[in-house]
């Protein structure tokens, strides 16, 4: 399956990933310029906004999300009027360490202890953050321990795997990949467009 484009549909986005052959930066390019050229056509180049975001030529901001992870490449397009954010990630230890700091206070409270919390919950909130981040990167200065997307009432559904929706309104739904890989697809009507 290495180089192979796998294609999906999910909560409004479509998805393109295909496995990353080889380490580094460069690798990482490589893939997802093969992945842009699949989805907008041979010869299209990735640009970045001015605050860093993913960004092609005739697709306005926040249409386009892009992620390196859990040894994979992931470009994912929405719709007018909506926005989308990926993140990629395999579970690893590191996410016992960095939880706690990136949990707000009311999250917190649904989960007090996430160095003792299965690894795989740990994965889908990071991933979680991370995909709802992306929707907004004009908000560069927000961390992920001021996004709320733990609550609760869906605690059941977080440990499923279920899709949840964050406080903020956006849609985050999760794909289990190859090995110990997890991809999150965050989506959200566009503020500028107006929510229905």
């Amino acid at each position: 399956m290495e180089g192979e484009i796998k294609r999906f549909g999910i909560d409004g986005a479509e998805v393109c990933m295909t496995s990353i052959a080889g380490r580094g930066r460069g690798a990482e390019r490589e893939a997802t310029q093969r992945l842009v050229e699949a989805m907008f056509g041979s010869g299209t180049v990735l640009g970045h906004t001015a605050c860093g975001a993913p960004k092609v030529e005739g697709y306005g901001d926040g249409r386009v999300s892009v992620s390196h992870g859990a040894g994979c490449a992931v470009v994912a397009l929405c719709g007018h009027g909506m926005r989308v954010g990926v993140d990629a990630e395999s579970a690893r230890e590191q996410l016992r360490r960095v939880t706690g700091r990136i949990l707000t206070a009311a999250e917190r409270k649904v989960l007090p202890l996430p160095e003792q919390c299965d690894i795989r919950m740990l994965q889908r909130i990071w991933t979680a953050k991370e995909a709802v981040y992306k929707l907004t990167p004009e908000n560069g200065r927000m961390t992920l321990g001021e996004i709320d997307v733990l609550r609760a009432e869906d605690l059941d559904a977080w440990r499923r795997g279920d899709s949840i929706v964050s406080r903020g309104g956006a849609r985050v739904s999760f794909v289990e990949l190859e090995g110990d890989g997890l991809l999150a697809v965050a989506t959200m009507v566009s503020s500028r467009e107006g929510r229905g």
